[in-house]
């Protein structure tokens, strides 16, 4: 299976407080990212969040969808949230928050490590690649501007 390093950074004009929330309820994601099609939970894991299984199912900027199953196995909350994936990709993944109280904003780092799971992405990897890693930021990239909008009218900030 032909494997992916994907890689995105958002810089959210809010402090940390403020957006953790909204990237650790994934369930309300699909009421601001146009991509989400829906999130549902599959296993509550333990108090801390550890275990959590949830069910994203995605559209893209292109004409197909994935379905992904994500399981958290860290959680440093404020600041770090690390997954395994298996669904239409398998791998691993993290997400983290990086305060610049200077200005009063959050670096969001996220880092994938990914394989295709679809066979039809599987043929057609070696000539698809910069499509996927194109359609992967356009997704990413809408999902920073719809973070930032949203944080602007439910939190005033």
């Amino acid at each position: 299976m032909p494997e992916f390093s994907l890689n995105t950074n958002w810089m959210i004009p809010a402090p940390v407080e403020a957006v953790w929330p909204c990237l650790i309820h994934t369930e309300n994601w699909p009421s601001w990212w146009k991509y989400v099609i829906s999130v549902e939970e599959i296993e509550p894991g333990d108090a801390s969040g550890i275990n959590n299984i949830r069910r994203y199912y995605w559209r893209t900027c292109l004409p197909y969808t994935l379905t992904l199953n994500l399981r958290v196995t860290e959680i440093q909350p404020p600041r770090f949230i690390a997954v395994k994936v298996d669904g239409d990709l398998q791998g691993h993944g993290y997400c983290q928050l990086c305060p610049d109280s200077t200005n009063n904003r959050t670096e969001v780092e996220f880092r994938w490590q990914v394989q295709t799971c679809k066979p039809w992405m599987n043929r057609f990897t070696t000539l698809a690649a910069p499509i996927f890693a194109w359609n992967h930021e356009r997704v990413m990239k809408s999902g920073e501007e719809s973070l930032i909008r949203y944080l602007s009218t439910v939190k005033n900030l």
